[in-house]
C-alpha cells in the first residue's frame, strides 16, 4: 500500500467511528458530478445521512466534505484545478492532505485555505458530529 491509499485509510477510519452512528458514511472514493460532463473523485467523501447507499452519484446534491490526498502526480492538479473545481460544484470544504509536509489545507473558499499542522476539526454543518484529527496520529509511519 503506499502512502497516499494509507493516509486515505486512515483518514477513512477517523470519519467512519464517529459518522456511522449518525447513519453518515463516509464514500472512499466518492464522485462529485454535474452534467452533462463534469465528475471528480475525491478520495473521501462525505454527504449528508439522507443520501443513502443504492442511490446513484447524480442524485446526491450536497457535499459536504471533499478530501484529496496529494500525492506526487496529483500535487499540482488537486490543489490548482480540483480544490476550486469542488468549491465551484457546491462542496462546502475541501481538505488537501500533503503527506510530504505533514500537513491538511482546509479551503472553505476558491483561490484559499487555511493551513493547520498540529490538529484539524471538521463539523457536520447540521451540528450533529464533530470529527477531531490530529496530525501526528495521521501521518505517523507514514515517509
Amino acid at each position: 500500500m503506499d502512502n497516499a491509499s494509507r493516509g486515505t485509510s486512515r483518514l477513512s477510519a477517523l470519519f467512519a467511528s464517529h459518522l456511522l452512528a449518525r447513519r453518515l458514511a463516509p464514500f472512499s472514493p466518492g464522485v462529485v458530478t454535474a452534467p452533462p460532463m463534469t465528475q471528480l473523485q475525491p478520495d473521501l467523501l462525505i454527504v449528508p445521512p439522507r443520501f443513502t447507499l443504492g442511490i446513484s452519484w447524480a442524485e446526491i446534491s450536497e457535499h459536504w466534505l471533499a478530501v484529496e490526498v496529494l500525492s506526487r502526480s496529483s500535487r499540482v492538479y488537486d490543489r490548482e484545478f480540483k480544490r476550486d473545481a469542488y468549491l465551484a460544484l457546491g462542496v462546502r470544504e475541501v481538505w488537501l492532505v500533503d503527506l510530504r509536509d505533514r500537513s491538511i489545507e482546509v479551503c472553505t473558499h476558491p483561490g484559499e485555505g487555511r493551513l493547520m499542522r498540529d490538529a484539524v476539526t471538521w463539523s457536520m454543518p447540521d451540528g450533529d458530529a464533530s470529527v477531531h484529527v490530529e496530525l501526528t496520529e495521521l501521518f505517523e509511519g507514514i515517509v
